[in-house]
């Protein structure tokens, strides 16, 4: 039979202190610049019971300099505190019972979680249980094993990958790992009724530490970074620099659609030779409409680099004929004006708030027109336009009244 058991836990921080060693080579920093490294170290005793709780680490303030690579390891002693087994039975009973445990950390920079693998087994019995003397925890038909360390394990996880120690910066911030141990009993007497429980504890140390470049080495030389649209499917990223001639490193311009996830739309080499402004033109294309961001990022050798902060604009793609809605918000009736349209043949489909496909027909356009495609009732739709031969797409929202 399985038991389960309150859960609760104290935490006692035993040791936590800041070590500052920029005269070690631990990061590699351009221009053959020394390194340094910026390391926490906090062990934390977890009380009896299955436990769970956050440990925080401050972020890396890139007025400080930049971070090469960030590294954490987590040193665990997992400790039985008690297992126990109780016999109710009016007969003596041969007593056993499995214990399991796993520990899991979970947190930035480490892309699902870091775990103690498979879970621990440890098997205890059998045993001999006397007939219950009717006294609770004592006597013959009880039996409990003390003080134990079931569990010896290093847990450890490194980033270098500067895309994903930007996370990792920041201003009176922090990073938040979650540290957790699901521990349980299951206890089994022959023959007989039993009442099994068990009491897990561990001592864990977290060592996290960045690998460091000086901010005299690596200065973030981006400034007045600015991105103006245009035409509607046109904008242009412009910043100027605080260039130095004696460092390696060159600029990389960068689009996204969802702020997350970003690819180069062009690079320029450092400018020696002047103060004008650095400028990267782009375009959207394939039928994309919406916000783009846009950010601006600084790359040394080795592949260090450093980011601009993140700029929007909405854009359209002018490959794909000009169309509104018309009138929009409407009564009912739901129209598309075309503005200098080639004839050509387009899908329609409209979508309601949840999704659903409301209508879906094909028309026919020559050059400017006006078409009435539905009568809707009350509600917020999406009306979808895809040209049959592009198959460029368009959304856009209506609203009846």
């Amino acid at each position: 039979m399985k038991h389960v058991y309150p859960r609760f836990f104290t935490v006692t921080i035993l040791l936590s202190f800041l070590v500052t060693c920029t005269h070690l080579s631990y990061a590699q920093c351009p221009n053959a610049q020394p390194g340094g490294l910026a390391a926490f170290d906090t062990t934390i005793a977890f009380g009896s019971g299955i436990v769970s709780t956050n440990v925080k680490f401050p972020k890396f303030d890139p007025v400080n300099g930049m971070v090469t690579c960030v590294n954490l390891c987590v040193t665990i002693k997992g400790i039985i505190d008690t297992v126990a087994l109780e016999n109710f039975t009016n007969a003596a009973q041969i007593g056993s019972y499995t214990y399991t445990r796993k520990d899991t950390i979970r947190g930035p920079g480490i892309p699902t979680y870091l775990t103690s693998a498979t879970p621990t087994n440890l098997s205890f019995g059998p045993f001999p249980l006397a007939a219950n003397n009717g006294v609770f925890g004592s006597g013959p038909d009880f039996y409990s094993h003390g003080s134990d360390t079931v569990l010896t394990k290093v847990l450890c996880s490194n980033v270098s990958d500067s895309a994903t120690i930007v996370q990792f910066y920041g201003v009176n911030d922090s990073v938040t790992y979650n540290y957790s141990i699901d521990a349980d009993a299951i206890g089994v007497v022959t023959g007989g009724s039993s009442l099994a429980f068990v009491l897990s504890s561990a001592l864990v140390n977290f060592h996290f530490q960045y690998c460091t470049c000086p901010p005299v080495v690596l200065p973030l030389n981006i400034r007045q970074f600015n991105v103006t649209r245009l035409t509607a499917d046109k904008a242009e990223l412009k910043w100027s620099g605080y260039d130095e001639p004696f460092t390696n490193y060159y600029y990389e311009a960068e689009v996204s659609r969802d702020g997350v996830h970003f690819i180069s739309i062009g690079v320029l080499p450092k400018n020696n030779s002047g103060t004008d402004p650095y400028r990267i033109p782009y375009r959207a294309v394939n039928g994309e409409t919406g916000t783009f961001y846009f950010r601006v990022k600084q790359v040394y050798p080795g592949g260090y680099s450093r980011y601009s902060n993140i700029k929007q604009v909405n854009l359209e793609n002018s490959d794909f004929p000009g169309f509104t809605i018309y009138p929009n918000p409407s009564t009912g009736i739901v129209g598309i004006k075309f503005d200098n349209t080639s004839t050509g043949r387009y899908n329609i489909h409209i979508y309601n708030a949840q999704g659903q496909t409301m209508m879906k027909k094909d028309i026919a356009v020559a050059e400017s027109s006006y078409v009435q495609v539905a009568a809707l009732k009350s509600g917020v739709y999406w009306i979808k336009l895809t040209d049959v031969k592009s198959q460029l797409t368009r959304v856009n929202q209506l609203l009846i009244k």
